[in-house]
């Protein structure tokens, strides 16, 4: 890590990674945005295009939602890592599946090794991004521990 001072006193990695937060964060705002407006569009137009938009629109929710809502999990500092990860990664992942097998994200019609090679692919996919993550959380998490039986220490 550098330690790079020369910025008003704020370490370059300490911004860097808040800029990475940050831009993630805000994709995921403006993914939301367009997908409620593609939503609208396709709730105005009807048809299989407008039921196709609506479809994706409600698959975004559920699937942030399966995703998002267990990752509360990385703030325990208490679980081994890997009751974490799977607490954090199954519901997301098999509600994913099941959102993608009916949406037509997995391609049946191309046989059934397109559809394990589509699985396979969404698996380490699910889990290069969850561990990048995990280990975001978890840093942040030790951090703040940290900061806390400091000001504990000091009183």
């Amino acid at each position: 890590m550098t330690t790079n001072t020369n910025n008003g006193g704020t370490n370059a990695a300490v911004i860097g990674k808040a800029m990475a937060k940050y831009t993630a964060v805000g994709i995921g705002i403006a993914a939301f945005i367009a997908m409620t407006f593609s939503a609208v569009a396709g709730l105005v137009m009807g048809g299989e295009t407008g039921a196709t938009l609506v479809k994706q629109f409600v698959a975004m929710l559920a699937i942030g939602t399966a995703y998002g809502a267990p990752a509360v999990v990385w703030l325990s500092d208490r679980l081994a890592t890997w009751a974490q990860m799977l607490i954090a990664l199954a519901p997301g992942t098999v509600i994913y599946m099941l959102i993608a097998w009916w949406i037509g994200w997995i391609p049946r019609q191309y046989g059934l090794w397109a559809v394990v090679g589509v699985v396979v692919f969404i698996l380490v996919f699910t889990a290069i991004i969850s561990a990048i993550c995990g280990v975001v959380f978890r840093s942040d998490v030790r951090r703040m521990n940290t900061q806390l039986k400091l000001r504990r220490g000091r009183r």
